[in-house]
């Protein structure tokens, strides 16, 4: 014998839910502060990588093979890219703060 099975159909009224949404705050945006941590690692990360540009530009100039050559090029290169976004960060900063006064 084989049963068979009997499926109930759904009833044709859905319920709806209710959103619920939470109420923000105000909007508005946060402001960037410059203080004295944040000037003073931007500018140690400056020093850092202006002086492994200079080195690698020195040894970039001073290496006679060609592999060395490109290596310290392209990485004179980045370091460099690198040195002048944290330069970049620094004037931010000063005129974050000369604004401020």
């Amino acid at each position: 014998m084989v049963k068979k099975r009997v499926v109930k159909k759904k009833s044709a009224v859905k319920t709806k839910k209710k959103v619920v949404r939470k109420k923000r705050g105000s909007t508005k945006s946060k402001q960037i502060k410059s203080n004295k941590q944040k000037i003073n690692l931007v500018l140690k990360n400056l020093v850092l990588f202006v002086i492994l540009f200079l080195a690698s530009f020195l040894l970039y100039s001073v290496s006679s093979n060609e592999l060395l050559i490109n290596l310290f090029s392209l990485l004179a290169i980045v370091l460099g890219f690198v040195a002048g976004a944290f330069l970049i960060i620094l004037l931010v900063f000063f005129f974050m703060k000369l604004m401020k006064k």
